[in-house]
């Protein structure tokens, strides 16, 4: 466990955006849309980079979409721990930056590691909202399959801007 200043317990967020979907197109509802095959392939990538590379998270936090639920498929199937650890909230599929920092105030009041799983706009919103100033440019767009680790030395901040970039990896990265 990571120690961030004064002995206190760092909080380590992980935001990932679902991988590639299959495109929108007339007639099809948003919400149902499932992974491309590319997508699938880099899931299951980003789960193994994950599970040799980061402490496993507390918690996590997944919409309910077909295609999030397929992102974090290969993790739940390497690590079944974590199964116990996810929750599906129909509130994460579209959601603002406000009910993400909501969803998050209760979810690092029980823990100190949690990853996110879902979509855009809001999870690059939110990375914008969490990051101390200088790291915002460390990151551009939160693109499909991308994972960005962000610690806070000094616990989960209220209010946001406190956040330190500690890696950022895609699911196209590690297959290409």
């Amino acid at each position: 466990m990571m120690q961030g200043t004064a002995g206190m317990t760092m909080k380590v967020l992980l935001i990932l955006r679902h991988a590639e979907a299959v495109p929108a197109h007339p007639g099809c509802e948003d919400f149902v849309r499932a992974l491309t095959e590319a997508g699938t392939v880099h899931a299951a990538k980003l789960a193994h980079w994950l599970c040799d590379r980061i402490e496993l998270p507390d918690q996590i936090l997944c919409s309910p979409s077909p295609r999030a639920r397929q992102t974090l498929a290969p993790l739940l199937a390497m690590r079944p721990v974590l199964d116990a650890r996810t929750n599906f909230l129909p509130q994460l599929y579209g959601a603002s930056v406000r009910t993400l920092t909501t969803l998050l105030d209760r979810s690092f009041a029980e823990s100190d590691r949690v990853l996110i799983v879902g979509h855009n706009p809001g999870l690059e919103e939110l990375a914008s909202e969490v990051l101390e100033h200088g790291e915002r440019s460390r990151f551009g767009h939160l693109t499909a399959s991308t994972l960005l680790v962000i610690g806070f030395a000094e616990g989960w901040p209220d209010g946001g801007g406190y956040g330190r970039l500690t890696q950022t990896i895609s699911g196209e990265q590690l297959t290409g």
